[in-house]
């Protein structure tokens, strides 16, 4: 029986681990060749090789416009195509305002949004070739309700929103679909380093759901937005966050 994304090659930026790594590993049980790209080639490739599937691992630095262009030259090397494209680079140090350096405003921008910029941008033109494709921008809600000691980020992701809603005006009639998600704070080893536990309460007090949002969460809606079940959604953003934004 034929998987849902048989053969469709997906890009997923930094995927080498963390929530990218379980989004890979879930779309390659689907059937879906995934390209792995993480800042370093070792942790990718063995990502890359422990998948189900066809796949390439490929070392990129989405904030470094070269990288993303010798990535998207090894994805036509290796496939000529590329059917959805996953952006989920992205970094978020906690620092309050008042303590917040020059250096690390930039740090966040660079990753979490000029990167995406850069990896589409270099993933587009093989869409916009093929005249089909899928670019799914991972937001946050801290783009849309901010958050204490979230200046940076939370601007950098209520700039992927922006990004979001304009590129996708601009690709739909070339049938490539843009869309978002907007996850409220996935539980994982990154988010326990980066957050106080109180804070982590306060916010599971404040979710409807009653608890924090978990990796797998994310996986069906990731895999419906790169499905044809979802040609005629468009420049939306999708909130993933048990009712915490509720709008």
């Amino acid at each position: 029986m034929e998987k849902k994304h048989q053969d469709k090659v997906i890009v997923i930026t930094g995927s080498s681990r963390g929530i990218g790594r379980s989004i890979a590993e879930y779309l390659a049980n689907e059937g879906a060749k995934i390209v792995v790209m993480g800042r370093n080639y070792d942790t990718a490739k063995a990502a890359a090789d422990a998948l189900p599937t066809d796949s390439l691992a490929v070392r990129c630095d989405v904030s470094i416009e070269q990288d993303t262009l010798d990535m998207a030259k090894a994805v036509m090397d290796k496939y000529g195509r590329a059917d959805a494209l996953i952006n989920n680079a992205g970094i978020f140090p906690v620092k309050l305002f008042e303590e917040m350096t020059l250096e690390d405003w930039n740090a966040v921008m660079a990753i979490d949004l000029t990167g995406m910029f850069l990896a589409t941008k270099a993933i587009y033109p093989i869409m916009a070739e093929q005249k089909s494709g899928k670019i799914i921008n991972i937001a946050s809600v801290s783009g849309r309700v901010g958050g204490v000691g979230f200046t940076h980020y939370s601007a950098a992701k209520g700039g992927v929103i922006g990004f979001t809603k304009a590129l996708a005006r601009e690709c739909a009639r070339m049938n490539i679909q843009v869309n978002a998600i907007a996850p409220g704070i996935i539980e994982t080893e990154m988010a326990r380093t980066n957050f106080p536990a109180f804070s982590l309460k306060e916010q599971t007090r404040a979710t409807p759901a009653g608890r924090l949002g978990r990796v797998e969460d994310l996986h069906g809606i990731l895999s419906f937005l790169c499905s044809p079940e979802s040609n005629f959604i468009i420049g939306q953003v999708i909130a993933v966050d048990g009712g915490f934004t509720m709008i």
